[in-house]
């Protein structure tokens, strides 16, 4: 069997309040041509399909879109969980009915026990849970973490596994020791969010969703897809794509490039080398710049916009050179030049004649009540 192993797709997301839908599309549009190309057979989708735990109308149309041309149009199972972001109840709406159409969903502790089998392999679907909704379910006070929740869910499965078949877990959540970026939304103060890769270990294969690297974690058996396209300015050196499961006498996971509709890229130069494009920078793209020399210029963000139209964040790098000046003549002059000359570097005009006199006033006061 050959898998499509997708997460985070985060339907709906801004960045910097700029919309990524149109993005979006582009990404889901090239997984169905990849679908295509390699005759994937089902499709698995470990969590945060949207953003928000109440999608926009658009944001649900594009998903709706892209799981009617994989499940109707091409008739192949759809494998789900609820993630963090998603709401879990809203998205299980329907999902007795979407049953019957081959597209699964686990949405509910309760969903996790009872596996959805292919092709002689049993895929155990287990949302995102919190310790409290796990806590409730167990009637055990005794659940405190994401560890405890997901150690009693697995004990649970392990009761009924069919050893002669493979099994793969669906999940979303933080295994311990995975690389995290500034997209993804704590599940949990301190450590009580990251779950044991042992956990796992009875499981042939185990399809995560929440981190947003595919390589977030190294392991022979637990995968991260990692998220449909860059979701910060921190990602900006991961690939995006989706991993390749082949299911025979072994389990087989690739990771898959995709191309970005517009890439990210984090840039650390002079305001006058960016907005003259000395750089030679791609000006459709997404750019968080770093820039010095902007000390005098009045709406520095609105000028760049009109180079590159897509710059989504601006900081500012102070400028070094004049502050090494100053620092070299320190022992040389006495305090009023100091300050004189400190004034002139971080200035354009610096002291004139009145600010002059105000400044000998206070220099003598403060010399007067110190001797």
């Amino acid at each position: 069997m050959k898998i499509m192993h997708i997460a985070d797709l985060h339907i709906g997301r801004t960045l910097n309040q700029h919309p990524l839908l149109e993005d979006q599309i582009f990404m889901l549009d090239q997984l169905i041509a990849e679908i295509d190309k390699e005759s994937i057979e089902l499709v698995i989708i470990a969590g945060d399909i949207y953003d928000r735990a109440l999608p926009s109308k658009e944001a649900v149309q594009v998903f709706e879109s892209f799981i009617h041309k994989v499940n109707i149009e091409r008739d192949l199972p759809v494998l789900a969980v609820s993630g963090n972001h998603d709401g879990a109840a809203r998205l299980g709406y329907g999902k007795e009915w979407f049953r019957q159409h081959q597209f699964h969903l686990g949405t509910h502790i309760a969903d996790s026990f009872q596996p959805v089998t292919y092709q002689n392999i049993d895929f155990y679907l287990i949302p995102y849970v919190e310790p409290a909704e796990a806590r409730l379910y167990f009637e055990d006070d005794d659940i405190r973490s994401h560890r405890d929740s997901y150690s009693r869910i697995v004990e649970q499965i392990k009761g009924t596994m069919n050893h002669e078949r493979k099994s793969i877990a669906i999940s979303h959540l933080f295994i311990q020791g995975g690389q995290e970026s500034d997209s993804e939304r704590t599940l949990s103060i301190g450590a009580v969010e990251y779950v044991p890769e042992k956990v796992f270990h009875d499981f042939d294969y185990v399809a995560l969703g929440h981190l947003h690297h595919p390589f977030a974690i190294q392991s022979e058996r637990i995968f991260y897809s990692g998220s449909l396209m860059k979701y910060s300015f921190s990602e900006v050196q991961q690939p995006k794509g989706y991993r390749l499961v082949t299911v025979d006498d072994e389990v087989r996971s690739v990771f898959v490039p995709l191309k970005l509709y517009r890439d990210m890229h984090v840039i650390e130069s002079s305001y006058d080398q960016v907005l003259n494009n000395e750089l030679a920078l791609k000006q459709d793209d997404y750019y968080q710049f770093r820039l010095s020399g902007m000390r005098h210029i009045k709406d520095p963000m609105s000028r760049l916009k009109t180079v590159f139209p897509y710059v989504l964040e601006l900081r500012y790098i102070e400028d070094t050179a004049p502050a090494t000046a100053f620092k070299a003549e320190v022992d040389k002059r006495d305090d009023l030049e100091i300050i004189e000359q400190f004034i002139g570097a971080v200035s354009e005009g610096g002291v004139n004649a009145e600010q002059k006199q105000i400044l000998e006033r206070l220099l003598k006061e403060v010399n007067d009540e110190t001797y």
